[in-house]
């Protein structure tokens, strides 16, 4: 290999790393840590893009590549390596599994029949569409939605909780913690805080200003509790978190996301 080659050799090279390297969140399950798993087709379509450049590049190297260039392609390959292992290490400290993928994947029944009352399964992403627009005719509706339980001594004095999920739109970065207040059944328990349950329900108009929970919600920067609408619960049933049990997708009818 002759000294000329050798800055289009390194380019070739690091191009084809940026490649392993998306394949490896893609097929590892770190994915989600970067970005919403619905784009994972154009992730795959870049890495293979990533892949053909840099086979190519290697069989007939560019005489204009330069080492400017070849060192800032290595520069960013360390960043991605360097960054890789960061996440991976925080998911594995958050108990963080491949099942997040699995779970932002999965379908579950649209619908759940409790006490002889059929519950639509929708997220609480979907269901905040619903009293943003507003739309009547899917308020007064049966629903079944899961997520963190969020408690504060004001919640606690009105019997209530807060039910949230965070909601990851493009990457971990930007994720919103989005939620509703539920009251238990008559006679029901306040579930632990920071508990997964299901609350089946329907959506309870507020008259007047409720007390607020904190405002972060789930370590989010950002996060909303709707003010309008709160859930009266028929039902709560505690069950196991999925993965992360974050909001992936939200479907504007049924078969909502769940």
């Amino acid at each position: 290999m002759t000294p000329r080659r050798l800055p289009a050799t390194a380019e070739s090279l690091c191009l084809l790393g940026l490649a392993g390297f998306m394949a490896w969140l893609l097929l590892g399950g770190d994915y989600w840590m970067y970005l919403n798993p619905r784009f994972k087709a154009l992730t795959w379509a870049a890495a293979g893009a990533l892949a053909l450049l840099g086979g190519y590049g290697l069989w007939r190297p560019s005489p204009r590549a330069a080492w400017l260039r070849a060192g800032l392609f290595a520069f960013t390959l360390a960043l991605c390596v360097v960054s890789g292992l960061a996440v991976h290490e925080g998911a594995e400290k958050m108990g963080a599994e491949p099942q997040a993928m699995r779970e932002a994947e999965a379908t579950p029944e649209p619908r759940v029949k409790k006490r002889g009352v059929e519950y639509i399964r929708i997220n609480l992403g979907e269901l905040y569409d619903i009293v943003g627009k507003p739309q009547p005719e899917l308020i007064g509706l049966d629903y079944a939605v899961r997520g963190f339980v969020r408690r504060t001594p004001e919640l606690d004095a009105e019997g209530e909780f807060v039910l949230y999920r965070v909601a990851l739109y493009c990457c971990y970065a930007d994720s919103t913690a989005v939620g509703f207040r539920v009251r238990p059944p008559k006679g029901g328990k306040l579930p632990e805080n920071g508990a997964w349950v299901v609350a089946y329900g329907k959506l309870d108009r507020l008259d007047r200003p409720k007390p607020e929970a904190e405002e972060s919600l789930g370590g989010s920067a950002f996060s909303s509790v709707n003010e309008d609408y709160r859930i009266a619960a028929s039902l709560i049933e505690a069950e196991k978190a999925p993965g992360m049990g974050m909001m992936y997708e939200w479907r504007p009818q049924e078969p909502y996301a769940y």
